[in-house]
């Protein structure tokens, strides 16, 4: 993945590598709720292994010194789609935390696809994309590429030196209106959330008080 980041690529590292993740990670996924719910104030599946706080690694002016982040969620309603009313919301949403968003339609009849792109901001990109004949909606975003290891950033989020076996099996399966930011996930005291099959666990765990990262200030 080559990705070009804005302003200094002085790469923090230690604690401030973690507060500068987190800085991050928290700006992009709260911009990125707000446009979900401005769409659908219920409940998304959060796709497995996108959950958006997992540290990968990505290039600065041609330099594997950086990382990003990958975060999808997906609709499937029971109501038939209101394309129109979704484009509509998803603007509003991506106005509402500052971001541009244009659209774009491919395809007709069952092979169509509408997007709409929100650039800049703390989202960076994120796509909403309708497929009418699917009845389904899928969001994504991917900020920039921003300065720091990767490596060593995934050892704090997932509290040990490498992510633990069965780490991604402790994102939260669904993202709806209660949601709320996670930037750390240790082995002892992170709820499961999926089964090894990769099937949601339900009832999914119910935790107001999540584990507190002993990085940063």
């Amino acid at each position: 993945m080559a990705m070009t980041g804005c302003g200094s690529t002085t790469a923090p590292t230690g604690d401030a590598l973690y507060r500068d993740g987190e800085k991050h990670y928290v700006a992009y996924a709260t911009a990125m709720h707000s446009v979900i719910m401005a769409i659908h104030e219920g409940e998304w599946v959060v796709d497995q292994g996108a959950f958006g706080a997992s540290p990968i690694p990505c290039r600065i002016n041609g330099e594997p010194s950086g990382y990003t982040f990958s975060w999808s969620r997906l609709l499937e309603p029971q109501e038939p789609i209101d394309v129109d009313a979704v484009v509509e919301a998803a603007i509003a949403g991506f106005d509402e935390v500052g971001v541009t968003a244009k659209t774009s339609t491919l395809g007709e009849g069952d092979r169509q696809e509408v997007n709409v792109i929100g650039t800049g901001g703390d989202i960076g990109r994120g796509v909403v994309t309708i497929w009418p004949a699917r009845n389904t909606i899928w969001v994504s975003a991917t900020p920039g590429c921003i300065p720091g290891d990767a490596a060593d950033l995934s050892d704090m989020v997932f509290g040990g030196e490498l992510a633990y076996e069965g780490a991604s099996l402790r994102f939260p399966a669904f993202e709806g209106p209660d949601w709320q930011p996670r930037f750390y996930f240790p082995e002892e005291g992170s709820p499961v959330y999926y089964n090894e099959d990769g099937t949601p666990v339900d009832p999914q765990p119910k935790q107001t008080e999540f584990p507190e990262a002993p990085y940063g200030d």
